[in-house]
């Protein structure tokens, strides 16, 4: 079974993740894995042209005859048993809830409430202890893994419109109704879910992966935690 590993970058990939990426392909290659044995190839693009790299992944995906692809960005950290974590669930889409790389932080996936609104999905603590695996109307790219299977299903809906030809999945479209541009992963799962293809969350994976971000540290922050620092 073979599963394209794919991560748009800019510059440099993050130390942690490229740890977190090596002991996942280790144990997922060392572990029985029902439709196997898998077969791992790893695509990378990188230039500042987010949109773009996704686009050329997804072709190159493709190429290969991947039968799974799964979406990694290089400045997160994950368990080594990622991947048959979401293989395991056999679902079309799925992928984790990770917080934004920001003060104060919040969850990326969304689910539409009842009168179709947008709202926030929040993975806690308990959701994650019991195993939740939620639907949602789209969640981040950062770590989800895409049954290559429903492409044929996008390419139906897609033939309908604009055309196979001229489809752009990752182009950032402007939120119905405002002058606001959506993120290119929105994009992205706003069009496989106008085709019909159920996106789900698993929060118990969601509780163990990690952002990595970077902050100016001053000495406002040694002020603040001088009483730790002298009881270290």
């Amino acid at each position: 079974m073979k599963v394209a590993i794919c991560i748009p970058r800019y510059g440099d990939t993050k130390g942690e993740f490229t740890i977190s990426l090596a002991r996942m392909i280790a144990h997922s290659l060392s572990a029985p894995v029902e439709g196997g044995p898998l077969r791992i190839e790893i695509f990378s693009a990188s230039s500042s042209d987010l949109p773009a790299n996704r686009t050329e992944l997804l072709k190159r995906a493709i190429g290969w005859q991947a039968r799974y692809l799964l979406w990694l960005d290089s400045d997160h950290v994950f368990p080594p048993d990622t991947l048959l974590r979401l293989l395991k669930h056999r679902l079309p889409v799925v992928g984790c809830n990770q917080p934004r790389r920001s003060l104060p932080t919040g969850p990326v996936a969304v689910r539409l409430d009842a009168n179709g609104a947008m709202e926030h999905v929040w993975t806690t603590e308990e959701l994650a202890k019991a195993g939740a695996v939620e639907e949602v109307h789209h969640v981040g790219l950062a770590l989800c893994l895409m049954d290559m299977n429903v492409l044929r299903q996008v390419k139906a809906h897609v033939e309908k419109g604009v055309g196979w030809a001229h489809w752009e999945p990752f182009d950032r479209k402007l939120l119905p109704g405002t002058t606001a541009r959506m993120g290119e992963d929105v994009s992205f799962f706003r069009e496989l879910t106008d085709a019909g293809v159920h996106v789900h969350v698993d929060h118990g994976l969601s509780w163990e992966v990690g952002h990595i971000a970077e902050r100016v540290i001053t000495n406002a922050d040694a002020v603040a935690q001088k009483e730790a620092w002298l009881n270290r």
